[in-house]
């Protein structure tokens, strides 16, 4: 991959779905590590608050934050990123024909990018994104924003579930704080082609 940009979303990347994944991580420079032998290539961003690989084979986009353990361990939540609005819709209209709890979010930006998403949750409360990515943004996105990043997964969640996360958020099993900066700066460049299998 070449024309892979650090910090940017390859531009060939988009037009194939691929499975998503989000892993909170107890030390983000280990699992970039472990992650970067795994797949073989490395992360196409990388902040102190958040890496992201894209890979090819299998097609797999996989978030790394560096926060402490929810309720199922590890698991932030599971995703798919498709290629249009219109077929995020659909997929939206088939979950609400099942009558499954989403939250929606349109124009919204966070995790490094400009999105439109759906958050929902299974029957056993896993939370997916399924989402649409309109670009990269050079920041977080809209922290100031709590209620827009926020309700919506909420929506998704329920009350009671919100309120699992929330406490297992705040009482759960903390991350070891780490000073990963030098660690993560090697993979900060993408690998080289003969590295993406």
């Amino acid at each position: 991959m070449s024309d892979t940009v650090a910090n940017r979303t390859p531009a060939a990347a988009t037009a194939v779905v691929k499975f998503h994944a989000s892993l909170n991580v107890s030390d983000l420079a280990k699992s970039v590590e472990f992650y970067t032998a795994l797949f073989g290539s490395g992360p196409v961003k990388v902040y102190p608050d958040y890496v992201k690989f894209e890979v090819d084979q299998p097609p797999l986009v996989l978030s790394l934050k560096p926060k402490r353990a929810c309720a199922g361990g590890p698991l932030n939540h599971l995703g798919l990123r498709v290629v249009t609005v219109e077929h995020l819709r659909a997929v939206q209209d088939r979950l609400k024909a099942v009558g499954a709890r989403m939250g929606q979010q349109d124009d919204v930006k966070c995790c490094y990018a400009h999105q439109s998403k759906i958050w929902v949750t299974d029957p056993d409360q896993t939370m997916w994104e399924i989402y649409v990515l309109h670009d990269d943004v050079p920041d977080w996105g809209e922290k100031d924003k709590k209620l827009k990043l926020l309700a919506p997964p909420f929506q998704a969640l329920g009350l009671w579930g919100a309120i699992r996360r929330g406490w297992n958020n705040k009482f759960g099993r903390k991350a070891t704080p780490t000073d990963g900066a030098s660690a993560l700066s090697e993979h900060a460049q993408p690998a080289p082609a003969s590295a993406a299998k």
